[in-house]
């Protein structure tokens, strides 16, 4: 799995970079959590008091919204119990810490490892508490986005208000707003047509490696970003243009 753009050894990591820096522009810093941060458990309070402490944590640490059962995915296949929670595994809690630390990070995955639930998770987080984000996600046809903005929705949906804030969201076909912070989730198609005319607080690709117009698309995402912004790419191995991108083989 490639995790993101800085390599994982410090022999390939000056290559690495190197090549994609020619793709993705100068690296622009932008504010963001060095490392997930750990808080003492809560005592036992008030509602308002628990609310407002989760808050306080949840701005700037996603996963804990994990770890205090928060928050739910839908598994369609299974007939019984098709509603789960998320689970609180070390490799998910760690991609989750490079994609907060990271601008650009891809993940070569394969089927039921939650990867695509995880993306949408984190980019609902940050939907909600990233006041103005306009995020988009980007699958091979619109209708595979929409299928992705739905799980965000589900995900959105059952977050107990018991537990924290959630303002009031608005879904749609393709789309997941929050109007009270002007921020969103849309979904749409792949191609740099597309994509020109959007610039992003992210973008999400998934399953990228199989897209007819990978490359292009990518190109088209450079002022994301050029401005700040993140790039995540995630999708079951295959040759081409995603396999050169992960193994840094771009010429």
């Amino acid at each position: 799995m490639r995790k993101s753009s800085k390599s994982l050894t410090k022999e390939g990591e000056k290559q690495y970079l190197g090549t994609l820096t020619e793709i993705l522009g100068k690296e622009v810093p932008i504010a963001q959590p060095k490392s997930l941060i750990e808080f003492p458990s809560a005592p036992n309070d008030n509602p308002a008091a628990r609310i407002a402490r989760n808050m306080e944590i949840y701005h700037t640490n996603p996963w804990a919204m994990v770890e205090d059962g928060l928050i739910w995915t839908l598994d369609g296949t299974d007939l019984l119990n098709p509603v789960k929670q998320f689970p609180d595994q070390p490799w998910l809690k760690e991609i989750t810490m490079r994609w907060m630390e990271e601008r650009f990070i891809a993940v070569v995955k394969s089927r039921r490892m939650l990867i695509s639930w995880l993306f949408c998770f984190l980019h609902t987080w940050l939907m909600m508490f990233r006041e103005g984000a306009s995020i988009y996600f980007v699958s091979q046809k619109e209708e595979k986005s929409d299928e992705l903005v739905k799980r965000c929705t589900f995900i959105y949906d059952h977050i107990p208000e018991s537990e924290m804030l959630k303002p009031a969201s608005k879904a749609t076909y393709c789309k997941l707003a929050i109007p009270g912070l002007s921020s969103f989730i849309m979904g749409i198609p792949e191609g740099a047509r597309q994509l020109a005319q959007y610039t992003g607080t992210a973008l999400f690709f998934d399953e990228f490696a199989h897209w007819d117009y990978a490359r292009e698309t990518f190109m088209a995402a450079k002022p994301t970003t050029e401005g700040g912004g993140k790039i995540t790419l995630v999708s079951s191995p295959r040759e081409g243009f995603y396999k050169e991108l992960c193994f840094d083989m771009i010429r």
